[in-house]
């Protein structure tokens, strides 16, 4: 379903988003005690609900595709599992995030600019053009920059706000030079017009610098080795509510934009970018679990932990129409599964008022049995055990690179899967450990039972994927057709 204006209900989801970003910033002039958080709590977490249920709607309403803002955006079946994603992680961000002392006196701030980021995630997820992928892109990350800077009183925190600014801005310009490129030969920024001048020119050194530049900048999104760089520092050093919603709602955003970039606008390169990315998979896959090995600090495991998994999501990238599926759901699965645990690693440092470690795990499944059992079950998860869902999740993304003759990305992912097991059994075999039970005397963290409810909401959604994954996956199946079967 095309037409030449906007369709504003398509857009609805986002407009939810960024009406309640706008509200809670005029209301953080007027509400400034206490009570400032709970009316932030409850316009964030009503906005992402209110966008899930707009998403609903335009589902079961639209079945094709709009194309909006002159073709700038496009949104189909495909940008709205994202839509999903990005909204079911901000909303279990901020259960996650409650008990959390900043949002005392800044809690309107810290929620609006979560949801400014949502937004700008989900426009990236719809981005037709390079011009709307540019400013989508810049538009969450700004965002994320101030949100990994938020906690003013640390300098870990500033440090990574900083770091984070630096490096995303190298990205973004590497982004732009390679837009450049391709707008030189093909004297258009709208994918499907790349696609057109694309073809018949992929020896030209414009499309060719343009293909690998493009790659380069959004490397550094979806963090896979040589752009992994500033992930284990960032991470470490932001709040941990705000890493939980980076790790799961920018990798589904990078990746959808990643894979709507290479499927629509630069098919034509396929034999070049193809091999490019495969490779990068083999790299990042070996390189993250091997170097998450000697981490002690659960943020730089579960850091590395991501870059791994970027890894694992780029032979979707290059399995072709099977692997657009398999991403979807793999996406899914992970962002439940990061959110949780990184809401687990929360509790743990409200308690103990330090950066959560192997050390400072040890015993705590038996004292605090229901945080540590969740922890176990996503970290079974993210090692790919049955019968959670990383393991379908695996499996699927593993069938489709065999199906598209990649059988040696799989046995590099098995391999890789199996060298991650040192390190979350490891946490796992801490969390268990009866030689040392921590945490017994400690009284439980403020927003305990939010973050509770979270890691358990993930949780349940890692057992129902893992033993009934029917439903999800023919979801993200018509997804991916849509984006598939574009002109």
């Amino acid at each position: 379903m095309t037409t030449p204006h906007v369709q504003w209900s398509a857009l609805a989801p986002d407009l939810i988003l960024l009406g309640g970003a706008a509200f809670l910033l005029l209301a953080s002039i007027a509400v400034r005690d206490r009570r400032a958080r709970d009316v932030a709590m409850v316009v964030g977490m009503g906005c992402f609900i209110g966008s899930l249920i707009a998403v609903g709607v335009i589902w079961d309403y639209g079945g094709g595709a709009w194309r909006v803002l002159e073709g700038q955006f496009v949104i189909d079946r495909f940008a709205n599992v994202v839509r999903v994603i990005v909204a079911g992680s901000g909303l279990m961000t901020l259960m996650g995030a409650y008990g959390w002392s900043r949002l005392r006196q800044r809690g309107p701030e810290f929620v609006a600019f979560l949801l400014v980021a949502a937004a700008g995630m989900d426009l990236l997820a719809s981005a037709n053009s390079f011009v709307s992928l540019f400013v989508t892109l810049e538009t969450f990350s700004i965002a994320l920059y101030a949100l990994c800077a938020f906690e003013t009183r640390s300098s870990a925190s500033l440090e990574a706000g900083l770091k984070y600014l630096v490096l995303g801005s190298i990205g973004s310009a590497i982004l732009v030079y390679g837009a450049a490129f391709l707008y030189g030969e093909t004297g258009s920024f709208l994918y499907p017009e790349v696609a057109k001048g694309t073809v018949g020119n992929t020896d030209s050194l414009l499309v060719l610098a343009g293909t690998a530049f493009v790659l380069a900048g959004l490397g550094f999104k979806i963090a896979v080795v040589p752009f992994h760089m500033w992930t284990p520092d960032v991470y470490e050093g932001s709040p941990t509510p705000v890493t939980a919603f980076m790790s799961a709602a920018t990798k589904a955003a990078a990746f959808a934009a990643l894979f709507r970039v290479l499927v629509t606008a630069l098919p034509a390169m396929g034999d070049v970018w193809r091999p490019a990315v495969a490779t990068a998979s083999v790299i990042t896959m070996l390189f993250a679990n091997i170097a998450a090995l000697r981490q002690t600090n659960l943020k730089r495991i579960l850091a590395y932990s991501s870059v791994g998994h970027a890894g694992y999501l780029l032979m979707a990238i290059v399995s072709g129409p099977a692997g657009a599926k398999a991403l979807l759901f793999y996406l899914a699965v992970y962002a439940a599964t990061s959110v949780g645990s990184f809401t687990v690693i929360a509790i743990r440092e409200r308690e103990t008022g330090e950066p959560a470690t192997i050390e400072s795990l040890r015993g705590w499944g038996f004292s605090r049995p229901v945080l540590g059992a969740a922890l176990a079950i996503f970290l079974l998860s993210l090692g790919g055990f049955p019968p959670t869902a990383g393991f379908l999740a695996k499996f699927y993304l593993f069938a489709a690179a065999i199906d598209a003759d990649y059988t040696y990305l799989t046995i590099v992912g098995v391999v890789a899967t199996v060298i991650s097991l040192g390190y979350y059994l490891r946490v796992g075999l801490a969390l268990y450990d009866k030689r040392r039970e921590t945490g017994a005397m400690l009284a439980p963290a403020p927003g305990a039972f939010w973050a509770g409810t979270c890691a358990v909401i993930g949780v349940a959604v890692v057992i129902w994927l893992g033993v009934y994954p029917p439903d999800v996956l023919n979801w993200a199946g018509d997804a991916a057709a849509t984006l598939i079967a574009a002109p």
